[in-house]
């Protein structure tokens, strides 16, 4: 007897649905960093050995993840084997966030907050796009019950065109199909699009695990892996020059025993985030950023970083207010100053959503690195070639 058959057809529906919310890539198997961004955004991830302690207790063949038929095996276990476990009140705590959009579709509320936050990002990349405009695509709605991004990238032009800004000329869009006057896209059109647009996010190393044509067309049935392929798609575009090409006077973060090699290995998270520990400690706070969820959600560091890079038109006041989300907000404005284009809100930040934080770091390195060129010397002896 399968485990699935031990439970009611409404209960099995109810644990795919809590499962799903911790799929963030929607590879059907939850990892390390998705246990761990839940147990953040539900404000319980206190240290890392409860993080182990749950995936030691879930991951039963040890393989660094926990699939379906394990995740089920605790559930059970929680619900009628009468075992105390660390993940029973995870699962309770994460059940409570799941909210229904539509007839029987879920998507916990933890990814509304994203879904709003990218759908404001694609909005601004894509402004100036008179054709997106003209075929009704954008502005994309940011009222939570529309869904409104799920529902837009029904056709693949939106997601082609932003794919382009990602990394641009991936795609020829004179390839793409476009309404012509009133006549909509036929069916076959339309899958001709998604076609292309999932195999040109293959080639620049987007994950596409489990999306396909139907899963994109039916967006709104679909929304944790539109976020997925999204968020992929918003992470490529912001992290793709925090790189020693684009910017060689990054060679200053080399720390005592490492060489360029050590250095030009690093993905680009962590060369952010060595980026704003740099400046921390150049500014002589003793804070360090070692994740972008924890560390920064009380603003604090943010205030140091950008008062660091630009003094003359960032305070750090908000290091005096007691209240995080007026200091939050504060550190919002500060970024405003600088021009930065953030999706994030005080919320997002206070509750420190590791995406959305990610990504507001990455828009600040972006727009005001505050690393001094380099020198002559300097460039002549770490080699161009070298980079």
């Amino acid at each position: 007897m399968s485990l699935e058959s031990k439970f009611k057809p409404k209960d099995l529906a109810e644990f795919r649905k809590v499962f799903n919310s911790f799929d963030h890539n929607g590879d059907k198997n939850i990892d390390r960093k998705e246990m761990r961004d839940v147990l953040t955004s539900l404000k319980m991830y206190d240290s890392l050995s409860k993080l182990n302690e749950i995936m030691e207790e879930m991951d039963t063949n040890k393989d660094g993840q926990i699939d379906w038929s394990e995740f089920l095996e605790v559930v059970y276990a929680c619900k009628f084997g009468g075992k105390a476990s660390t993940f029973g009140k995870v699962y309770e705590k994460q059940k409570q966030t799941v909210i229904k959009v539509g007839k029987g579709h879920t998507v916990h509320s933890f990814a509304v907050e994203e879904m709003l936050a990218f759908s404001e990002h694609i909005n601004h990349c894509l402004k100036d796009d008179k054709e997106l405009s003209k075929f009704g695509l954008l502005p994309i709605p940011t009222d939570e019950k529309e869904m409104g991004l799920c529902k837009n990238v029904k056709d693949g032009i939106l997601l082609a065109k932003f794919i382009n800004i990602a990394v641009p000329d991936t795609i020829d869009e004179r390839a793409l199909n476009k309404p012509k006057g009133s006549r909509a896209l036929t069916v076959f059109q339309i899958n001709e699009n998604m076609n292309l647009v999932i195999n040109s996010a293959k080639g620049i190393g987007i994950k596409v695990v489990n999306i396909g044509a139907t899963e994109l067309t039916e967006g709104k049935k679909h929304p944790h892996l539109v976020l997925g392929l999204v968020w992929q798609l918003v992470k490529l575009q912001l992290l793709n020059s925090i790189n020693l090409k684009s910017h060689p006077e990054l060679v200053r973060l080399l720390e005592e025993g490492e060489d360029l090699e050590d250095l030009l290995r690093l993905p680009p998270e962590q060369l952010l985030m060595r980026w704003f520990n740099y400046h921390l400690k150049n500014a002589g706070s003793e804070r360090r950023v070692t994740n972008f969820s924890g560390d920064v959600k009380d603003s604090k560091c943010y205030t140091v970083l950008l008062h660091q890079i630009a003094p003359g038109r960032c305070d750090d006041k908000a290091l005096e207010v007691k209240d995080a989300k007026k200091r939050a907000q504060m550190v919002l404005d500060n970024a405003k100053k600088l021009d930065v284009e953030a999706f994030i809100t005080a919320n997002d930040i206070c509750k420190g959503n590791p995406k959305l934080n990610l990504a507001f770091t990455a828009a600040i390195f972006n727009q005001c690195p505050g690393l001094d060129p380099m020198e002559e010397e300097e460039l002549e002896k770490i080699g161009e070639n070298d980079l």
